[in-house]
């Protein structure tokens, strides 16, 4: 095909009729330069300078270089509207073979384009997949985050409330082992109070000579007696129950795990905090 995009150049670069129109001169020139930069591969350029020599002295002969020249360079679209100008415009001194090759070329681009559109459809609609999965996977990402960051949250409200539980039963626990050593004091200086009266009934009991005198201090010693021991039995229980309760440590604080004992029927606990 090159060689009848050259044959036509050379046909240009005849001497025109006696008809031509001015500017003949400067077409020739024009399409001399085509030719050479067509034959330098610089088909757009080329293309560019032979439309300059149609407008200069329009002849059907141009176009169809320059149709050639835009094929030469993959611009289809501009080909084939100046091979369709060149069939449109050709007369009955144009060369019928330069025609025919003219329409062969414009059904032959047309496939090219039809089938080079498809193509860009195909791509736009693997594009707009792509992007529709990419869009979609963003919003999965967001929900996913969304609802860690609901979790984080969740987790972090039980992880306080489980905190305030834990230094809730702390204090209680203190609490109830400051009443428990409370208890074990006064009962431990009651049972002092009453063994010390017991006493003081058992010397009466030996310094009574009367029968009736010995029997009262004798229940009075029995009966101080056995206060004081029961006394002293709650003031024991009650200071082991304080020992138990009472913290062996300080207040739970963030990523404390511990466990709190109480005797049976007191009950039992574990303090928990994050």
């Amino acid at each position: 095909m090159k060689w009848v995009c050259l044959l036509s150049m050379v046909l240009l670069l005849t001497p025109p009729p006696a008809h031509a129109q001015r500017g003949a001169k400067g077409q020739a020139a024009l399409v001399k330069e085509g030719e050479r930069l067509y034959n330098a591969r610089k088909y757009r350029e080329a293309a560019e300078t032979l439309k300059k020599a149609y407008e200069a002295a329009p002849d059907a002969r141009i176009l169809y270089n320059i149709a050639r020249a835009y094929e030469q360079v993959g611009d289809l679209r501009e080909s084939m509207n100046a091979y369709n100008q060149f069939i449109n415009t050709s007369g009955g001194d144009t060369d019928p073979l330069l025609v025919k090759r003219a329409h062969s070329a414009v059904e032959r681009l047309r496939l090219l384009i039809d089938k080079e559109e498809q193509q860009q459809v195909a791509v736009e609609a693997e594009r707009k997949r792509l992007q529709d999965e990419a869009e979609a996977a963003r919003k999965q990402a967001e929900a996913e985050q969304e609802a860690a960051r609901r979790a984080e949250e969740s987790s972090q409200r039980q992880r306080q409330a489980e905190l305030q539980r834990a230094q809730a039963a702390y204090q209680r626990n203190r609490i109830a082992a400051f009443a428990l050593g409370g208890v074990s004091v006064a009962s431990v200086g009651t049972g002092i109070l009453f063994g010390l009266q017991a006493r003081s009934a058992r010397k009466d009991f030996d310094a009574a000579t009367r029968l009736e005198d010995k029997e009262s201090a004798a229940d009075s010693t029995r009966g101080k007696a056995l206060v004081a021991d029961i006394s002293f039995g709650v003031g024991l229980a009650a200071a082991i129950g304080a020992i138990i309760l009472y913290p062996k440590e300080g207040p739970p604080s963030q990523g404390e795990v511990r466990m709190t004992v109480a005797p049976r029927g007191l009950g039992a606990g574990m303090e928990v905090s994050f």
